[in-house]
């Protein structure tokens, strides 16, 4: 009876340990790494917006209601000044002669691809879901240039500029584009 207790229990410690592989292991199992863009790097924050100034005061009048009662107050922003913002502009960094020339970043940068411009935006959606079904992370940008209204459509942004560059040989291949790789955020 012994033996046959036993053999119980190792048939059942066994099924419960191949059921408990069939549940985890999937999850531990991802894409194969030739399917995926992997990066390394984090993609910086979006350089900070220039401060508004503070808020203007608003004064509130009380007036009478012809019943004798008062009116719900009316509320009348005081009009301010409206001032742009003056660009930040940098230096060039200097350059030792001794040295080989490297790129000096002021802050963190990335890398985006303008695949098209388009004035259709039905146009533009339908080339960011064929991008997107070709694994590709792209968005649509409105911008009104000289009054009209376009669409760009963009890959990215990406930190790694050699993924970047394997990303629009795969645009211009696949897709038979002429795709523009420009630094994020312009």
């Amino acid at each position: 009876m012994a033996l046959e207790e036993r053999l119980k229990q190792r048939l059942l410690g066994g099924a419960v340990l191949v059921a408990l592989m069939v549940i985890f292991v999937p999850m531990l199992i991802e894409k194969p790494m030739d399917k995926q863009i992997v990066s390394d790097h984090a993609i910086p924050p979006e350089p900070s917006k220039p401060q508004r100034p503070p808020a203007a005061s608003v004064s509130v009048e009380k007036p009478r209601n012809p019943s004798g009662g008062e009116a719900p107050p009316e509320v009348k922003p005081e009009p301010r000044p409206v001032s742009k913002p003056e660009p930040v502009r940098s230096l060039p960094p200097k350059r030792s002669s001794s040295a080989s020339p490297v790129p000096a970043r002021s802050s963190p940068s990335a890398w985006m691809i303008q695949v098209a411009s388009l004035t259709n935006g039905e146009n533009a959606e339908k080339l960011v879901a064929r991008l997107r079904k070709a694994d590709l992370p792209a968005q649509v940008e409105r911008v009104k240039l000289d009054g009209k209204l376009h669409y760009r459509v963009r890959v990215g942004p990406e930190v790694d500029h050699r993924l970047a560059q394997r990303m629009l040989n795969k645009i211009e291949k696949t897709f038979k584009l002429h795709p523009k790789l420009m630094r994020y955020p312009e």
